[in-house]
């Protein structure tokens, strides 16, 4: 599968401070799910996927990033690929690194981007989310996305909390926390056409937030996205994650 013309960007500026005492001295891509950290969970999606350059937005504990792909994240991503029994003949992923400040908005990282990404399309990741996402998906994406501004995967998301249902002061019953198959939400791996880069120029605002507060300027299709999706916002988050890992190897691959 060739993916000469898509070239990847993924986010991991911020400060992840909702972790607690998790990130004050690491970054929340850094952590670790199973033996590995997202960051090399994510990487190894891209090169089981084709990708061939990503650019990593960085900013707050960019150092610790840096020297991590560069000394170990091959080495990682060669472990998990034994581990879940894949195999890819992508031995040599460029990494490139965009810095901007750790209170930068996405869209002034993009908007540095801009600079290295040239007239490639592009597929945006979150640094601290998992999703599956299938490779007849992703080629799919990555043939529409010539035609369309924007195409974004969604997800039905799990519920946060049980609910509980009751009278007076009696409970009546307590239904667990469950997917609602009517709830879709943007979870990440967005594929953007190269033009709607030149749509990017304040860079006081969410990127993500501009586009989907204006669906009349860009030509949006979604994705649905019906696997594995995981926003990684808290502590319960990781330890789902790890669960998961746990309990199979291949749930986002």
């Amino acid at each position: 599968m060739s993916n000469s013309n898509l070239i990847a960007v993924i986010l991991l500026g911020g400060k992840g401070k909702r972790m607690g005492n998790y990130t004050l001295n690491n970054h929340k891509s850094l952590l670790k799910v199973g033996n590995f950290n997202i960051l090399s969970h994510l990487y190894t999606q891209l090169r089981i996927l084709g990708i061939k350059e990503i650019v990593m937005c960085i900013g707050h504990f960019s150092l610790k990033i840096k020297k991590y792909v560069k000394n170990h994240i091959m080495d990682d991503s060669n472990k998990i690929l034994k581990i879940i029994k894949k195999k890819t003949n992508n031995n040599d992923v460029r990494v490139l690194f965009s810095y901007s400040s750790a209170d930068s908005s996405t869209s002034k990282r993009l908007k540095k981007v801009k600079k290295i990404i040239k007239d490639r399309n592009v597929v945006l990741l979150y640094g601290d989310t998992l999703l599956k996402i299938s490779k007849n998906n992703f080629k799919s994406n990555k043939k529409k996305i010539n035609f369309n501004d924007i195409i974004l995967t969604v997800s039905n998301p799990p519920e946060k909390f049980g609910v509980a249902k009751f009278k007076k002061e009696k409970l009546v019953s307590y239904n667990e926390k469950k997917i609602n198959k009517n709830k879709w939400v943007n979870s990440g791996w967005m594929f953007l056409n190269n033009s709607v880069f030149r749509f990017i120029n304040k860079e006081d605002f969410n990127f993500e937030q501009y586009i989907l507060n204006n669906t009349k300027k860009f030509d949006i299709r979604v994705s649905k996205n019906k696997h594995f999706y995981l926003p990684i916002d808290n502590i319960y988050d990781l330890n789902t994650a790890k669960l998961a890992w746990k309990n199979s190897q291949k749930t986002w691959y």
